[in-house]
């Protein structure tokens, strides 16, 4: 095991894109398995607009950066800019992971197995389970193909965009035509999971859903993980509700992706050990 890093002329460099990125906690938890595997690596943020995308990669390319993740909002953004597509990714029209390959750039979606890891982890048994799914983007749609190939046996979209979310329901039906799903319910009904994958509660103010949604489910998951406690959690807890953010799903799509890009088995103790230190100093 390294104890320290040492930057020199070899050390290759991994990182985000997205807007924002300054609240993301990857650069340490990669940093820091980086440098506990051996592995002469850093990982850094990069905040970049949409219109600079393409220029983006190709700088990587031309700096030799090795692989970066993506976040909010280019997920689906940077799809039409990668030579090659991970065949899940494909179908999601969604990235999050891409590597350096010796052909271009190779894009992978982790997001969606990362997060259903960290539900079984809970223990958590997704089979059987109804799901309100509020957003259809990127991350949205990982994490609907993820439950609906775990075995749910219902699922509501709500979403701003009515046409987003008719597109990831189609998508779900090509997938599995049983399923019972609808598009931005009017009625109120008791949801066993309510997942919040947009960042509406960022900003420590917003609240995605109304309370009588939030009271009507039997647990509720914000994907987002900084703040730890977004407004959404805050009214769930209050009503004695289960509720997560998005720190498990963070660790577990970290997991593929450091094994995606190294090929070597990530050290979880580690990684999870930077994210637990990272929410002490949040």
């Amino acid at each position: 095991m390294v104890t320290q890093i040492l930057i020199d002329g070899k050390t290759n460099v991994y990182g985000i894109i997205g807007n924002p990125v300054s609240h993301s906690f990857s650069p340490n938890m990669h940093s820091n398995a980086f440098r506990h595997v051996g592995i002469n690596s850093v990982y850094l943020p990069f905040p970049i607009e949409q219109s600079d995308l393409p220029q983006v990669l190709e700088s990587f390319r031309v700096l030799g950066i090795q692989g970066f993740n993506v976040t909010i909002p280019y997920k689906e953004a940077i799809v039409p800019f990668l030579p090659e597509i991970d065949p899940a990714a494909k179908i999601l029209r969604s990235v999050n992971t891409v590597k350096r390959t010796k052909n271009g750039w190779k894009g992978y979606s982790t997001d969606g197995s990362g997060f259903l890891r960290a539900l079984q982890e809970k223990g958590v048994n997704p089979v059987s389970q109804s799901v309100l799914l509020i957003g259809a983007g990127g991350a949205a749609r990982a994490i609907a193909l993820a439950m609906v190939d775990a075995g749910i046996k219902e699922l509501h979209i709500q979403n701003r965009t009515k046409s987003r979310a008719q597109e990831l329901a189609d998508l779900i039906l090509k997938r599995n035509r049983k399923i019972v799903l609808k598009i931005n319910p009017k009625d109120i009904k008791c949801y066993d999971i309510l997942i919040n994958c947009t960042s509406i509660g960022m900003d420590g103010i917003s609240c995605p859903v109304s309370d009588n949604l939030i009271a009507a489910s039997k647990q509720v998951i914000d994907i987002i993980y900084n703040p730890s406690l977004t407004p959404l959690l805050k009214k769930a807890r209050s009503r004695g509700i289960d509720c997560d953010n998005g720190i498990g799903m963070l660790l577990y799509q970290g997991i593929e992706a450091f094994e995606i890009w190294t090929g070597e088995k990530a050290p979880i103790e580690v990684m999870e050990k930077s994210l637990k230190k990272s929410l002490e100093f949040q």
